[in-house]
């Protein structure tokens, strides 16, 4: 029995199902495109075999069906997500931030702060790091993304506000009102919701700066919009 389970998982066997299971998952496709994804799954070794090899390659269809394989389970990814993160590759960094973000993963807030500083001259890279940490829902985190409010990219800015928003970081509150005025709409719509969720901490805050007509008119209207509630999805 256990000679058959190795041999049904070598190394060949997990490429042959891995060239079915790859497959855009559509039409004719979906039945054996399910059945190869079922069987690869079942291969004890086949999430190692998988992040110490496809996770590193430029492939769509391949990390998305990796995303489809796992999608509700990944708890049993998370070392080797870890790993992946934690290398000196950019493709592989890539696809393990794409599969954070669609798996919503939580556990690696720890891990994400770290890489910052090899990312930080790349924008989308960055943004996606930041918003992973957000994921944790860890505050003590903040700390590590709150500079990026100021950052010249609105993408980067539109994520750090989010991330701030989703750990629930009431000392950035302050930071985070500044974003109203911002010069992209995005980011002053995510930061009136993102303001407006934390209303018992906010609100306070920006009644005062409603009554003193502070900043420039677009600022006051976005206070306006925040606490009519009139930014929300």
């Amino acid at each position: 029995m256990m000679l058959l389970l190795l041999i049904s998982c070598s190394e060949a066997r997990m490429e042959h199902l891995w060239e079915t299971a790859r497959l855009w998952r559509a039409g004719e496709n979906v039945v054996k495109v399910d059945a190869a994804r079922d069987s690869l799954k079942r291969c004890p070794q086949a999430v190692s075999w998988l992040f110490s090899t496809k996770i590193y390659e430029k492939d769509r269809f391949g990390i998305r069906a990796i995303r489809d394989m796992f999608m509700g389970s990944y708890a049993r990814t998370l070392p080797y997500l870890k790993k992946v993160l934690l290398s000196n590759s950019v493709e592989g960094v890539k696809n393990a931030l794409y599969l954070i973000r669609e798996w919503k993963v939580k556990e690696l807030g720890d891990v994400l702060w770290q890489i910052i500083p090899r990312y930080d001259d790349r924008p989308n890279m960055l943004a996606n790091i930041i918003y992973g940490i957000g994921l944790s829902g860890d505050s003590t985190l903040a700390k590590y993304i709150a500079d990026f409010l100021e950052h010249e990219d609105e993408l980067v800015r539109y994520r750090t506000v989010q991330a701030l928003g989703r750990m629930r970081a009431y000392s950035y509150i302050p930071a985070i009102m500044m974003r109203l005025d911002d010069e992209n709409a995005f980011v002053r719509y995510e930061s009136c919701r993102v303001l407006y969720s934390m209303k018992d901490k906010s609100f306070p805050q920006l009644k005062k700066f409603a009554r003193n007509a502070i900043g420039s008119g677009r600022f006051r209207y976005f206070i306006m919009q925040t606490l009519n509630g009139q930014c929300m999805e």
